[in-house]
């Protein structure tokens, strides 16, 4: 604790306080001259009065600056309690991306670990040894298949033989 001595309404007073020295100095010079002031508006008041007046004048706003806090308060605490549950969504999607991004990462090393044996599985010897691209596979009628469609490909009309139920009588 530190002693500060302040003159207030024309008398001294010490003051003890863990503040600092320059605070409580500003706190009395403010309260001295919220005395003169209204010891100069109201001059049949004497020191005292002023300083019953000063004081209520300072209590007034003390219970207003409280009124208006609680108010804030409860007007903050919906705001608070949304912030809480939203802080906790964040959370909870943090740690789903965290945990899809191990799954990509997976992903992309079965990936790669697919594709390299691809690759393996695609080279193939020759006869001296060397190593060359085995091209994938077709099916055995592959060409055939591709020949025939070409052949039934028909240009022009071609007319075609009609059948009746009377064929035998003709």
């Amino acid at each position: 604790m530190n002693k500060h001595t302040v003159y207030v309404a024309g008398k001294h007073f010490v003051l003890l306080s863990d503040d600092k020295s320059e605070y409580v100095q500003n706190l009395a010079e403010e309260v001295n001259e919220t005395i003169s002031k209204l010891s100069v508006e109201n001059p049949s008041l004497d020191r005292r009065g002023a300083a019953i007046l000063c004081a209520l004048d300072y209590a007034d706003d003390m219970h207003k600056a409280e009124s208006k806090n609680k108010s804030l308060s409860e007007k903050a605490q919906p705001l608070i309690s949304q912030a809480d549950k939203q802080s906790r969504q964040l959370k909870e999607l943090k740690e789903t991306l965290a945990e899809k991004d191990n799954e990509i990462v997976k992903l992309k090393k079965e990936l790669d670990d697919l594709r390299t044996a691809f690759e393996k599985s695609t080279h193939v010897l020759d006869g001296s040894g060397m190593v060359k691209n085995n091209p994938s596979p077709k099916p055995d009628n592959y060409n055939n298949h591709n020949n025939h469609q070409k052949k039934k490909t028909n240009k022009g009309y071609r007319p075609m033989r009609q059948y009746t139920l009377f064929d035998d009588e003709k």
